[in-house]
C-alpha cells in the first residue's frame, strides 16, 4: 500500500503550484548593491552611494544590524566562508575582511590587487578566496585572505564569481567590460586558472539547478537569458529578459528569479519565460534563503533591501550536521495539526533533496524542500493556513530514496 502511494505521487511531481508573493521594503532609502547569505541562513547587504555600510539580519529581515559603517567606497560584492569569515569587495578600497562576525574589520588594500577596483568576491573550500577586479581579472588566496596571487583572465573585468553547488573545485566567473574579454569563464582547479570565454554576453547573475544545468542573466543589448546543459561550456538563449539584469537566484521550489532594470521577475518554467513579481524598483544583486528572496535596490525612496516571501514555501532548519546512518523522513508533528506542522528528515550524503506535500486527490499543495543539502538532520515546517482540512501526503525524494508520510489537517 505504501509503495503504491509513493508511486502515485511520484507521477504528479511535475505539477505546478500557485505561488503567493508579497514584498516588504527594509533599510528604506539606502541604495544597495550586494547581497549574500551564510550557511546559517543569515543575510548580508552592502550599500553603494551616500551611505557605505554593511548590514546583517539573523531573523529573516525583521531587524538589520549595521556591522560596518563609514566604508571608504561602495560595497560591490559580499561572501562568507564556512568558518564565518566575511569578505566584502570595497571597490577602490580593496577588500574588507572580518573574522569575528563583523565586530572588527581589516582592510586588504588595492595594492594587493595591482591597484584594481574590487568588484566581486567568492569563498571556496579550505581557505580559498577569489576576488574579481575591474580590468584586472581574478586574484586568489588559499589562506583565508592573508595573501593573494594574481591568476588569470588578466584584462577582463570580472563582475561575478560563483562556486559550483556540486563540485567545490569548479568556480564560475562572469566578465563585463568595454575593453578586455567579456563572457563566461570556468575554472576546474579552484580558481588557479580559468578557461573560456564559453559565451560572449556579459554575465552578471548565475543560477545552477543541477550539476550540468546552468542559467545566466545579462545586461547585454537584446537581453538574452542563456541556458547551458553541459556545465557551462555551450549556451543557448532560452528567452529575452524584460530588461538589463544584474542578479539571479534560485528558490527552494526551483523557480528562477532575476533582478535589474524594472524590478524582479520570476520564471517557473526553467527560463522559458519570466513574469513580474510586483517589485518594480530598480534592482541589483539578489539571494534566496528559505522561502524569501532578498533584493538590493537603489533610489532615494525605493532603495534598500526588498524582501519577497513565498507563503507556499517553508524554510529549512539544520538541527544536526552529523552524518546519519541513512535517509529518513519522520512523521510530522503534531498530527493531526492546525495549521502548522513540522517534519524532521535525514540526509545521508550531499545532494538534491525534494520534499513536497500532496492532497489525497493528487494535487500538489506545497514544495517544502527542493535544494542541495549537506549530510545531516533537518527540520522543515509547513504552514497550511491557506489549505483546506483533509488528508495530505508528505513525499521525500533524494538519491534514489523515496518515502511518504500521511498528514491530517483539521480546521
Amino acid at each position: 500500500m505504501k509503495k503504491g502511494i509513493i508511486a502515485f505521487f511520484l507521477t504528479l511531481a511535475a505539477l505546478s503550484q500557485i505561488n503567493s508573493q508579497t514584498w516588504v521594503q527594509t533599510l528604506n532609502g539606502i541604495s544597495m548593491w550586494s547581497m549574500c547569505s551564510d550557511i546559517q541562513g543569515n543575510v548580508y547587504a552592502g550599500a553603494s552611494g551616500t551611505v557605505k555600510s554593511i548590514y546583517k539580519t539573523t531573523n529573516g529581515g525583521q531587524n538589520w544590524f549595521t556591522i560596518l559603517s563609514g566604508g571608504a567606497s561602495n560595497f560591490l560584492g559580499l561572501a562568507v566562508d564556512s568558518l564565518g569569515n566575511i569578505f566584502a569587495a570595497n571597490s577602490t578600497n580593496g577588500v574588507m575582511k572580518s573574522t569575528d562576525g563583523g565586530n572588527n574589520w581589516i582592510n586588504i588594500p588595492t595594492s594587493v590587487f595591482n591597484g584594481k577596483t574590487c568588484q566581486t568576491v567568492c569563498c571556496g573550500r579550505n581557505g580559498t578566496v577569489i576576488v574579481g577586479t575591474v580590468s584586472g581579472g581574478t586574484f586568489r588566496s588559499t589562506d583565508y585572505g592573508v595573501t593573494f596571487s594574481d591568476t588569470s583572465i588578466i584584462t577582463s573585468s570580472v563582475v561575478l564569481l560563483a562556486k559550483d553547488r556540486y563540485n567545490p573545485n569548479i568556480i564560475y566567473a562572469g566578465a563585463s567590460s568595454t575593453s578586455g574579454v567579456t563572457g563566461f569563464f570556468i575554472s576546474t582547479n579552484s580558481g588557479i586558472s580559468f578557461g573560456g570565454p564559453y559565451a560572449s554576453n556579459n554575465c552578471w547573475g548565475l543560477v545552477q539547478k543541477s550539476p550540468l544545468e546552468l542559467y545566466y542573466a545579462t545586461t547585454a543589448t537584446g537581453y538574452p537569458f542563456s541556458k547551458s546543459t553541459d556545465g557551462g561550456y555551450n549556451w543557448t538563449n532560452s528567452c529575452v529578459q524584460p530588461g538589463a539584469m544584474r542578479g539571479a537566484a534560485l528558490d527552494l521550489a526551483g523557480n528562477i528569479y532575476i533582478s535589474g532594470n524594472g524590478g524582479v521577475y520570476k520564471s517557473t518554467n526553467n527560463g522559458v519565460s519570466f513574469i513580474s513579481t510586483g517589485m518594480t524598483s530598480s534592482a541589483n544583486l539578489c539571494v534566496c534563503v528559505g522561502n524569501r528572496i532578498y533584493v538590493a535596490a537603489t533610489g532615494t525612496s525605493t532603495g534598500g533591501v526588498w524582501i519577497g516571501t513565498d507563503t507556499t514555501i517553508s524554510g529549512i532548519a539544520n538541527i544536526s550536521g552529523e552524518e546519519p546512518d541513512g535517509y529518513s523522513l519522520g512523521q510530522n508533528y503534531p498530527n493531526p495539526f492546525n495549521p502548522v506542522t513540522s517534519v524532521i528528515f535525514a540526509v545521508k550524503r550531499k545532494g538534491l533533496v525534494n520534499i513536497s506535500v500532496y492532497h489525497v486527490t493528487g494535487r500538489l499543495e506545497a514544495v517544502l524542500v527542493n535544494s542541495d543539502l549537506n549530510a545531516g538532520s533537518y527540520k522543515v515546517e509547513w504552514n497550511a493556513g491557506s489549505s483546506s482540512s483533509g488528508i495530505y501526503y508528505c513525499l521525500m525524494k533524494a538519491d534514489g530514496f523515496t518515502s511518504a508520510r500521511r498528514m491530517v489537517l483539521v480546521k
